[in-house]
């Protein structure tokens, strides 16, 4: 039985505070029980600035290859209450299974292998990060998504996305952040 949960998701914040504020409070706005930030926080610090935005909702965070100290990143994650995977793992959300990764080498290679999870794992929905490339597209009945970029550095687009777990309908949202 699926229980209705709506899910935030963002990734590739890469320090960018201002913009990951303006996300997170947008975000607030949409009543999201759950956050997941699909790799590239950097810092720790950023940590901080994102509990400071979100309170107590939950947040659960796959590491991406720009994260720097991923001691700190998961000793202040777990004492905030939240969930750091150093590694891509599934997990059951909202009566649903989702894989969540940040990504490895190029875009296109993200996609490929991706794509082929989406073909051949048992999960309802695939997240990724690292691209830097807002998608959303179903694959094989899977709901696959990446929410692009919240920092803006490399599209000049401030994206980020929700989730509805009954439904598996997902909205990809630009914020302008100046």
């Amino acid at each position: 039985m699926v229980s209705s949960m709506i899910i935030g998701v963002l990734s590739d914040t890469h320090d960018n505070i201002h913009a990951t504020r303006r996300i997170l409070r947008r975000l607030s706005n949409y009543n999201v029980e759950l956050i997941i930030h699909l790799g590239d926080i950097v810092s720790p610090f950023t940590l901080k600035a994102i509990r400071e935005e979100i309170g107590d909702i939950k947040l659960i965070i796959v590491k991406g290859n720009n994260d720097g100290d991923i001691y700190l990143l998961n000793k202040l994650s777990s004492g905030y209450g939240w969930m750091f995977y150093s590694e891509p793992t599934i997990l059951e959300i909202g009566g649903r299974r989702i894989f969540i990764m940040h990504g490895y080498g190029d875009a296109s290679t993200t996609e490929k292998i991706v794509d082929a999870l989406a073909k051949s794992i048992d999960t309802d929905i695939l997240l990724y990060g690292h691209t830097h490339i807002a998608r959303s597209k179903h694959i094989n009945g899977k709901l696959v998504l990446n929410p692009g970029e919240a920092c803006g550095y490399i599209t000049g687009r401030h994206t980020y996305g929700i989730i509805d777990t009954t439904t598996l309908n997902t909205e990809i949202f630009e914020e302008d952040i100046k």
